[in-house]
């Protein structure tokens, strides 16, 4: 049976899919943040309801003032204007894949353990000099890759798009680039892993996405400060009194005129041109630190791309705010996404470690927040990490069969629903709630109970996986409908409610 503890649980796993307030912050920051540090950060809590008195438009400028920079969305996307981005909305489940490096050392925690953090140092020691991190690439070639078998498994599970690290902040590409000495061409024989990645998506119907981070810490990596927030430790961890200016200390073939950041620069600028040219037509690009081409540059090169990060609000991590927040983004127009990391414990990790193996989510969490996200508007991008010898870890296989069973007969509660449907705990229902024109689709609680106000009569109410009738009470404009206990599962039990014309009042 699907379980839940109390109210308050489901009040705060709302608040796990939008972003908190914070203090207004005058720039956007140029790399990505610590998350060993940004877990640690309180956010200030939304008291007033601006949706109520504001336009789209003033709704805009408030949240950009207001709410934490991580749902800051870039622009308001008109979809009307954009048929070829419709794709986004309609499946909105996507696959993370951060593999590299960081993945052969599962006990480090990501390539952030090259970052030294007094929190991370007091707390948990997942520490590494950026040299020990990036001897990894003279021995890495992952013998078992084999990502036609992951989307094979995704694609069955109800994926829609997938997302792999090309380039993480160690800077290591996974495809032979023509730029710097520092990808598969140089280090794996010319192996290309992107390119089996694409031809993967393509053979299992999943869109493509290429992660690519601005950052380049193996490119500074000399004369970097690598402490966060900046103390002054250098590359080796060592306390200094100054770290030296930005050097190329890598270079950049043929040499361009300028400092080292110009030269980063013009190299991530051509690695980008190549994944945007030699793979053929590319679905989304997601970027992580710098964006390194604005969306009509890429858009030169693949006319269709959809800029997931950058573009549109992003609420990530672990301590977010409240559904209010949520509400404020859709009625301002914004579109989301929600990429998380499917530990029940959180860690650095983004890349692969010991813990994903043993103390990951399971089946009922992944589509329990599958179904929150596409009640809220948004979609979600889940992490899963394959192991550094290129095989998924066997739990996924399991999770993505009994996925699959689970959206043979409840797909159509979270594929293209619209993105009006009434907020859990401000408007009309305290469940998980998504439409699709007069169908609606609800999610129970932890008592199998159901409970919508300011609707018309149903016209019918069934148990969407069997299609078997439910007996519901209507009275005063208010639903209340009980699955019986012998009719639930261990996974959502999602509930149809069909109205004869317009559900609302």
């Amino acid at each position: 049976m699907f379980r839940t503890n109390d109210h308050c649980k489901w009040l705060a796993l709302a608040a796990s899919l939008v972003c908190a307030i914070s203090p207004l912050r005058a720039e956007e920051p140029t790399l990505a943040e610590d998350p060993f540090a940004l877990a640690k950060q309180q956010h200030q809590q939304l008291e007033e309801q601006p949706w109520v008195s504001r336009s789209p438009q003033e709704l805009q400028l408030w949240a950009k003032d207001n709410l934490h920079f991580k749902l800051r969305a870039r622009t308001v996307i008109d979809a009307d204007a954009h048929p070829e981005w419709e794709w986004f909305r309609q499946s909105g489940f996507g696959l993370f894949l951060h593999w590299g490096l960081a993945s052969v050392a599962p006990n480090t925690g990501d390539a952030w353990a090259m970052v030294y953090s007094k929190h991370r140092n007091q707390e948990s020691g997942m520490l590494r000099t950026p040299e020990e991190m990036f001897s990894v690439a003279d021995t890495w070639n992952p013998a078992s890759y084999d990502p036609d078998k992951w989307m094979a498994a995704a694609s069955k599970a109800g994926f829609g798009y997938a997302v792999l690290t090309t380039r993480h902040h160690d800077g290591y590409g996974l495809w032979p680039s023509e730029q710097g000495d520092w990808d598969t061409g140089d280090k794996m024989n010319g192996r290309d892993l992107v390119k089996d990645y694409v031809e993967a998506c393509r053979n299992n119907d999943i869109r493509i996405g290429f992660y690519y981070s601005g950052p380049n810490w193996h490119f500074d990596y000399k004369n970097k400060d690598f402490s966060w927030p900046p103390q002054g430790y250098n590359y080796k961890h060592e306390k200094v009194e100054l770290v030296p200016p930005l050097a190329a200390v890598m270079g950049y073939d043929p040499p361009l005129p300028g400092d080292g950041d110009l030269r980063e620069q013009a190299q991530s600028t051509e690695q980008v041109r190549e994944l945007m040219t030699n793979y053929g037509p590319i679905d989304m690009m997601w970027w992580d630190g710098n964006s390194i081409m604005t969306p009509e540059a890429l858009a030169e090169l693949q006319p269709d791309i959809f800029v997931a990060r950058g573009l549109i609000a992003t609420p990530e991590g672990m301590h977010h705010g409240t559904s209010e927040n949520v509400k404020v983004t859709n009625e301002a127009g914004w579109w989301w996404e929600l990429c998380i990391k499917t530990e029940n414990t959180n860690t650095p990790n983004w890349h692969y470690g010991a813990i994903n193996e043993t103390n990951h989510w399971n089946t009922n969490k992944f589509l329990s927040e599958l179904v929150r996200c596409r009640s809220l508007g948004g979609n979600l991008l889940v992490n899963i990490t394959p192991r550094p010898n290129g095989e998924m870890m066997d739990w996924f296989y399991d999770v993505c069969d009994e996925m699959g069973e689970w959206m043979q007969h409840s797909r159509e509660a979270i594929y293209a629903v619209d993105l009006d449907a009434p907020l859990p705990t401000l408007d009309q229902t305290q469940n998980f709630t998504t439409k699709k024109g007069n169908n609606w689709y609800a999610m129970p609680d932890a008592r199998g109970a159901v409970f919508i106000t300011d609707v018309a009569a149903p016209k019918s109410v069934t148990l969407l996986r069997s299609g078997e009738t439910l007996d519901y009470e209507f009275r005063d404009s208010a639903l209340r409908v009980e699955v019986p206990a012998a009719m639930q599962t261990e996974l959502p039990d999602m509930v149809k409610i069909v109205f004869a014309g317009a559900a609302n009042l």
